[in-house]
């Protein structure tokens, strides 16, 4: 498989029916508490990133905010770049087998940018596993990731062992805003699930994202 094509993402924007069996991680369809949840921002270096998690009682989901800024600390000049902002839930998957599951669902309502699922795992530092997405602007639309679409970043770099990710040890879960530039952003989430779907879904988004936060479009086949 191709570097592009396993960065590809599935969407089913119209809510058929679909056959998988499913798994609840989160769903924010009623009142729920937010302590499992950890903001993580480029202030941890002495950036300027501001983002908030918020549950939205009247309509009944997450929101996920803030503001990018890529304002280098003053008083650190080693941090080269900044502009990051994550929310991520801890999650207990000792109780399933997830050979059982091949994708992520989650039901999102974002802007004009691109975010990020991510996965992580506590014994290993400084290392994330992501998978791209983008939404059409203003619109609640469902985003399914196979679970081999997944990506190792360590330290900021993406590495190019493309692999299957071993799903032993993942202990949370969340969103990362991506693009990097500058200025609010803003994502609504009503659930996040793992599902066993063979399905084919309905159209695939195959751009990426450099490391550099530029979108690059793979060359039409």
């Amino acid at each position: 498989m191709s570097f592009f094509s396993k960065l590809s993402k599935m969407f089913n924007p119209f809510g058929g029916a679909i056959d998988y069996k499913e798994v609840v991680l989160f769903s924010f369809r009623q009142q729920q508490k937010l302590d499992k949840w950890r903001i993580v921002t480029d202030q941890e270096v002495g950036g300027f990133t501001t983002a908030a998690f918020k549950f939205n009682p009247s309509d009944q989901f997450a929101e996920f905010s803030g503001i990018i800024s890529k304002k280098l600390p003053t008083n650190n000049s080693r941090i080269k770049s900044t502009g990051y902002a994550g929310v991520f839930g801890k999650i207990d998957l000792s109780d399933y087998d997830l050979n059982t599951f091949n994708r992520i669902s989650v039901r999102v309502k974002s802007d004009k940018r691109t975010y990020s699922i991510a996965l992580l795992k506590s014994c290993e530092k400084q290392t994330m596993y992501k998978s791209i997405f983008a939404t059409t602007p203003n619109q609640w639309e469902t985003v399914e990731v196979p679970l081999n679409e997944f990506f190792k970043v360590h330290k900021g770099v993406v590495e190019m062992d493309l692999s299957k990710i071993e799903t032993k040890g993942i202990d949370s879960i969340g969103f990362v805003q991506t693009d990097k530039a500058e200025g609010e952003f803003n994502l609504k989430i009503e659930y996040i699930k793992l599902i066993q779907s063979q399905s084919t879904l309905n159209s695939l988004d195959s751009r990426m994202i450099s490391s550099t936060g530029r979108i690059i479009y793979p060359p039409s086949v």
